[in-house]
């Protein structure tokens, strides 16, 4: 049962973390499109909470080739929850406030 609990936590974490960052990419980066910012703020919601993990294994084994194997499974994890978790969200969000924008093509004229 605390697992199941714990997980819903991590996954509403990383999603409010995605919809975090696609929202300061968004205020950061208006040029941009809102399809490169969706799969920017996918990814790095994604790897932020598995940096930890990473770091910790690459600090106590080093660049072996026995610490190759659990980042490996912690990379194709995050790429994973980016895919299945994050992308939707940030997919979502960014077109949403997308749509909200004046095009940058239409001009405006003060009289």
């Amino acid at each position: 049962m605390f697992a199941i609990v714990g997980l819903f936590v991590f996954l509403a974490f990383v999603l409010a973390l995605t919809i975090g960052i696609a929202f300061l990419l968004d205020i950061i980066s208006p040029n941009r499109s809102w399809k490169s910012r969706a799969v920017w703020a996918a990814l790095v919601a994604a790897f932020l909470p598995m940096s930890l993990p990473m770091i910790t294994i690459l600090s106590e084994l080093g660049f072996t080739s026995e610490a190759v194997v659990p980042v490996a499974g912690l990379t194709i994890g995050a790429l994973f929850i980016a895919a299945v978790v994050c992308f939707p969200a940030a997919y979502f969000f960014s077109k949403k406030r997308a749509a909200g924008r004046p095009s940058p093509d239409t001009q405006t004229v003060f009289d």
